[in-house]
């Protein structure tokens, strides 16, 4: 019986003193039972995909990039021990050194380029971690190359017209591609996915994110995608503005990857805002999600997020997930030599990209609004990204 029946009932037969305390007493069961599920969403684990055995056989893995993604990719690889990393391609030789070095990699094989690594090994998945401006070449080379399982570094590529080609490649020729943007893969964020979806906060109407300075390309796509995520839905269009003054790229000069800010929308109506400024001076990682009930408050820095909610009041939840780039590349890999679909693909990696070029072209048409998915000429143009 509910409780508004049941005080019904009782009022005839018992006196108000008494009635205000069985009220009291189901109010408290009732929120005892909302506390108890609250946990039982937070806590629920996230099911993680198993990498499928070979009879015994360990997948043939390759790594293009000696950087500190490639560095950080062979590490989580080498925790896992159905995985045989074969070869780490780079055109720095002593950036493969340095990685071997620094991961006691001792029986893989060290390559000049990409090209001559695909044409030595055959390899059941590609990990590719160069600088952006190559994503899309060495991806398309490793497909044609017959890999069938790649993992490709944020953001998927520097141009949305070539990251469409390459998706359409990876369809035709059955490849499985996923696009690192580790937040996908967070336990964490899974967590307040969950209380989203179950409505702990009613429906989500604004997303707000100010994770501080930072290129676009580079950072900021990590929150456009997360954005999306947490909201349920692709980009209905975007303003943005770029920083007027660019700091040199660290890694080159040849690189360009302005901050800046952008106002979005969502396709189910839902606001966002992203802030990746350069003048806010330090890298602070903080998320609000509001809905019309309460509201969600995330503080990477901190490793805590906060419910808000109407009837529970405010409750506190350390994050659980690493904050290693070797740990958190396990999940990502492991999915990818399983049969599930990857967590964030070509359609979620084209996604984020479109956002950051959105934000672009704004930007140089006077904050004009940018519909998405982009369409004609405005997904052509190639940017120098790092």
């Amino acid at each position: 019986m509910s409780s508004r029946y049941l005080s019904a009932a009782l009022r005839y037969t018992l006196p108000e003193p008494a009635i205000s305390w069985l009220r009291g007493q189901v109010a408290k069961r009732q929120l005892r039972q909302q506390e108890e599920q609250l946990v039982r969403t937070v806590g629920a684990a996230t099911p993680l995909a198993q990498s499928k055995t070979q009879n015994g056989l360990k997948y043939k893995v390759a790594v293009i990039g000696a950087g500190g993604m490639g560095q950080d990719q062979c590490m989580g690889l080498k925790t896992m021990p159905h995985v045989e990393i074969v070869g780490v391609a780079d055109r720095n030789p002593q950036a493969i050194d340095r990685l071997f070095r620094q991961t006691q990699l001792s029986s893989a094989k060290g390559y000049s380029g990409a090209e001559e690594l695909l044409k030595s090994e055959r390899v059941d998945m590609v990990c590719v971690a160069t600088n952006t401006t190559s994503h899309l070449a060495i991806a398309q080379m490793a497909v044609e190359a017959g890999v069938k399982r790649l993992i490709v570094e944020k953001p998927i590529g520097n141009s949305v017209t070539q990251a469409r080609r390459l998706a359409q490649l990876c369809a035709d020729r059955n490849v499985k591609l996923a696009v690192n943007q580790t937040r996908r893969w967070s336990p964490d964020y899974a967590a307040i996915k969950r209380c989203v979806e179950q409505g702990y906060i009613g429906a989500p109407r604004v997303i707000y994110a100010v994770p501080g300075p930072g290129g676009l390309a580079m950072i900021g796509v990590h929150w456009f995608d997360l954005i999306a995520y947490l909201g349920n839905s692709s980009f209905a269009w975007v303003v943005g503005s770029l920083d007027t003054v660019e700091k040199p790229n660290r890694r080159g000069p040849q690189f360009k990857d302005p901050g800046g800010f952008a106002l979005a929308a969502l396709q189910n109506g839902v606001r966002a805002y992203l802030d990746i400024s350069d003048d806010l001076n330090r890298k602070d990682l903080f998320l609000v999600l509001r809905g019309d009930a309460g509201r969600i408050e995330v503080d990477e820095r901190l490793r805590v997020w906060h419910l808000d909610h109407p009837s529970l009041g405010r409750r506190t939840f350390q994050f659980s997930g690493s904050t290693k780039e070797s740990v958190n590349f396990i999940p990502v890999a492991q999915e990818m030599l399983s049969d599930a679909a990857p967590s964030c693909g070509t359609l979620e990696g084209i996604a984020a990209l479109e956002a950051v070029v959105a934000t672009h072209l704004s930007s140089t048409r006077n904050s004009a609004k940018i519909c998405l998915p982009l369409q004609g000429p405005d997904s052509d143009p190639e940017f120098a990204f790092p």
